[in-house]
């Protein structure tokens, strides 16, 4: 711990020798294969192949010892040194496995906090490395530099380009539950590929668009689309649905949503997602709002690709590609003035470029060149639309302050879960951004009023003081 705080004398401590440098190697594997037991769970077995990833920064650890020995040339610095990054890294990996394990445990509100919290932390272990690893090696000063270059260059960068998230522990293979689930998948198709499909789609869709409701004039509005992509996992139906009854309910967008969604469970219920069903289903929209005043949400939700290709994929059927290019050019057709576009995908951030523009406001749940997370079959929400949506937009109306309060929950759960950064995206357009103002104005003093009638404060006050 003294190393970690920097003492001077912390060093002085240190009984160098070989035999202390292996036990403290095997004490934080130990400490290590702990941390993963308890974050993956207690019902896992051991995984051989991880310990690959566990034993990874050894090498590492010994290579930049002897790298800043070298530059000080004094290759009998090189125990010392490993002695010092070792020690300092238990007690580092202690305090980082507490985080992972306790932050979470603080609730959404101290989200943005914990995140700070956590990154600020990391920041002051690489920094209290180079003080341990000059002071262990008795550096001069003008020998320091190799310190500093040989834990940013060799322990730090390598972890991070050739990160391996092998875990020591996976959870339980259950076989009879597996061969169950098989069994499943199987009957969740047959309706796909039953004929009558053909013939209801259409009908779905035409009477879904049937009942969306023109915009009233005078009154600024959100018209919502809710999209999921990808047929073979739930999230993304219960993500539409969810979003959807948040929209009209909260949003006084009631008569004025739609949602399409490709699942094998409301094939015969709800309008399937293609290119096709989406500019049919943007013409009407258009039609129906208001230019100047109203606003069309889209939210699109499911698997993206490294060439920002948005995956709408229901086996058997082969859809048209939906790409960002082909959506500003439906968008185009149908006459949409404003728009906010919310891209909940791995490389979305790709989504940006091509859309963003004065009358639009882009968001995406990751970096053009990133995953997002949280796209499991029994999830209720992504890491994305969980933290937008079931969280910021529940407590304002302003699209913006919502971002932001999201990011910061994401990049919190992601550091929990060991993911890399997202880095959710957000691009608004200095056109759209007073359109949308008039919108939460709008909503915030309804919700006054329906609050005094009910005795009770609204959320989000600070939007009717904008």
């Amino acid at each position: 711990m003294s190393l970690l705080l920097v003492r001077a004398k912390a060093t002085a401590r240190l009984k160098v020798s070989a035999a202390q440098l292996v036990w403290l190697l095997l004490a934080d594997l130990l400490l290590t294969a702990f941390g993963t037991w308890l974050m993956v769970g207690t019902d896992s077995s051991f995984n051989r192949y991880g310990m690959a990833s566990a034993v990874f920064w050894v090498p590492l650890i010994l290579f930049t010892a002897w790298a800043s020995a070298r530059a000080a040339d004094d290759d009998r610095k090189t125990l010392p040194g490993a002695v010092a990054l070792v020690a300092i890294g238990i007690v580092g990996t202690v305090i980082q496995y507490g985080m992972i394990l306790g932050l979470p445990r603080l609730g959404d509100d101290f989200a943005e906090a914990s995140a700070y919290l956590y990154w600020g932390f990391f920041v002051w272990w690489v920094i209290a490395s180079i003080v341990a690893l000059a002071r262990a090696q008795q550096l001069l000063p003008e020998q320091r530099m190799g310190a500093v270059l040989a834990v940013l260059g060799l322990l730090i960068a390598p972890q991070w380009l050739f990160k391996d998230n092998s875990s020591l522990w996976i959870p339980h293979y259950d076989e009879a539950a597996a061969a169950a689930e098989s069994d499943a998948e199987q009957a969740r198709y047959a309706a796909v590929t039953h004929e009558a499909m053909l013939y209801t789609q259409p009908a779905l869709l035409d009477d879904a668009l049937a009942h969306i409701a023109p915009g009233r004039p005078g009154v600024p509005e959100l018209f919502v689309l809710s999209v999921g992509g990808h047929g073979n996992q739930d999230v993304f139906l219960r993500e539409v649905r969810a979003v959807d009854t948040l929209f009209r309910e909260r949003f006084d967008a009631e008569g004025r949503s739609l949602v399409l969604v490709n699942n094998p469970a409301t094939v015969n219920t709800l309008p399937i997602a293609s290119v096709t069903a989406l500019a049919r289903s943007l013409k009407v929209f258009g039609q129906r709002m208001n230019a100047d005043e109203d606003v069309l949400v889209v939210f699109l939700t499911s698997h993206g690709s490294e060439e920002h290709r948005f995956d709408l994929s229901l086996w058997p059927y082969r859809f048209d590609e939906l790409t960002p290019e082909v959506l500003r050019r439906e968008l185009d057709a149908a006459g949409i003035r404003y728009r906010a576009l919310i891209v909940s995908a791995c490389f979305s951030g790709g989504f940006v470029p091509p859309l963003a523009e004065p009358n639009t406001l882009v968001m995406t749940a990751s970096r053009a060149d990133r995953n997002s997370h949280g796209c499991s079959h029994s999830a209720d929400w992504t890491f994305f639309g969980r933290a937008l949506f079931n969280e910021a937009l529940r407590d304002t109306y302003a699209f913006d302050t919502a971002f932001t309060q999201a990011s910061a929950a994401v990049a919190v759960r992601e550091a929990a879960e060991g993911y890399d950064p997202s880095e959710p995206q957000i691009a608004m357009g200095e056109a759209v951004a007073p359109v949308l103002t008039a919108i939460e104005r709008r909503l915030q003093v309804n919700a006054m009023g329906q609050g005094q009638m009910a005795g009770v404060s609204p959320p989000d006050s600070r939007v009717a003081a904008r």
